[in-house]
């Protein structure tokens, strides 16, 4: 049906031409050229038959977290923004909210920083939901959200009553209704997809904050951490045996383009789907970097409404963490190893492996620069 009636639009187009039709300097004849031009007709048709707008979760519907209670399909054309980050999440250019509680969701990178930011907001007292909330003082099998402060002599440190470190205890956090109940100003957590598509939903939205580390020196850090850390799960003492080149060649591959993989919330993605997540990172995602963790901090305060410079317990654990304004305080880094040099042979195998990593870190490093006009 569809070659008929493309043939006979191709029979009247002729028609109208002359016996003899130039194109492109050839001369071809009538028959001819109404067989050419019904072909067109017939594919354009075609395709028109089988383009129709299609969400790009259709196309890869293990994405969707199992946890989540309400669609993320659309019946309207693909977004350049992933569809969690628009029901869960609050744009950084949105001025936080005088009147409503916003929940900050911490994505904590290993070997980024995430750790010494963790003690810093311990140290000023917020209301934590991380790893160690539940098991303090035996919580394990609360049935409501508290928050509470174990040790009020001696530290200012409040947890609130959830363990947001894996998949399980963020799933008993969303029973017991975490985000709902707005006890918690920041939760801290190394499963930010999960724990989005989990906790947050269109009702009760939250800020994304996140501290990065250049992908590279992260993983060089991450090799000679590993060898001592005997309190890891991941301790590895055996690559004290192994060069930085063998392990960038080998055993670094597990941990290729880390942080890509964790956003998007799997290990094989397209073109697309990272262009997609670089939009969602630029549209929602305040940023901060390790280098410049002072700065970064004072912006996440900022955005969770902390308001450091009238209260003398925040000033205190700001001079702590990072000195007074003469720099008398030293900051040093808890595991110094040796440093990669830029072109060196273990630097570009690292770089090639996790090339969508880079890309990803040079647009941090970029909205780090325009962030501070908004925040």
């Amino acid at each position: 049906a569809l070659f008929a009636l493309s043939f006979s639009i191709a029979t009247s187009i002729g028609r109208v031409s002359t016996t003899m039709v130039t194109i492109a300097s050839y001369r071809i004849p009538q028959k001819d050229l109404s067989l050419v031009v019904s072909f067109i007709v017939l594919c354009a048709l075609y395709a028109a038959s089988t383009n129709s707008p299609v969400s790009p979760y259709l196309r890869n519907s293990d994405y969707i977290p199992e946890v989540y209670s309400r669609s993320l399909l659309s019946e309207s054309e693909p977004h350049s923004i992933h569809q969690w980050a628009e029901i869960d999440l609050i744009p950084v250019d949105q001025t936080p909210s005088t009147s409503q509680h916003e929940t900050a969701l911490f994505w904590h990178i290993p070997k980024s920083g995430g750790t010494t930011l963790k003690r810093l907001y311990k140290c000023f007292g917020v209301s934590i939901a991380e790893k160690f909330g539940a098991h303090v003082q035996h919580h394990q099998n609360d049935t409501e959200i508290i928050s509470f402060t174990p040790w009020p002599k001696y530290s200012r440190t409040t947890y609130i009553n959830v363990d947001v470190s894996n998949k399980e205890g963020i799933l008993h956090a969303r029973d017991l209704g975490l985000v709902p109940s707005e006890k918690a100003n920041i939760i801290i957590t190394p499963l930010p997809e999960f724990a989005l598509g989990t906790l947050f939903d269109e009702s009760h939205k939250g800020r994304f904050l996140m501290l990065v580390r250049h992908p590279i020196e992260r993983l060089v850090s991450l090799f000679y951490y590993l060898q001592v850390a005997t309190w890891e799960k991941t301790y590895r003492p055996s690559w004290k045996n192994t060069t930085l080149l063998q392990w960038s060649k080998s055993h670094s591959k597990i941990w290729k383009n880390f942080l890509v993989k964790k956003i998007i919330g799997k290990d094989d993605f397209t073109e697309d789907e990272f262009l997609e997540m670089m939009e969602t990172v630029r549209k929602y995602f305040v940023v901060g970097l390790m280098d410049e963790m002072e700065e970064s901090v004072k912006r996440f305060n900022a955005v969770m409404k902390l308001n450091v410079n009238n209260n003398t317990a925040f000033e205190e654990c700001m001079v702590e963490f990072f000195g007074n304004t003469d720099g008398s305080s030293e900051k040093k880094n808890s595991n110094e190893h040796p440093k990669v040099l830029e072109g060196s042979p273990e630097w570009d195998v690292l770089a090639e492996l996790n090339s969508y990593d880079m890309r990803l870190y040079e647009l941090i490093l970029e909205l780090f620069d325009t962030q501070k006009d908004i925040i």
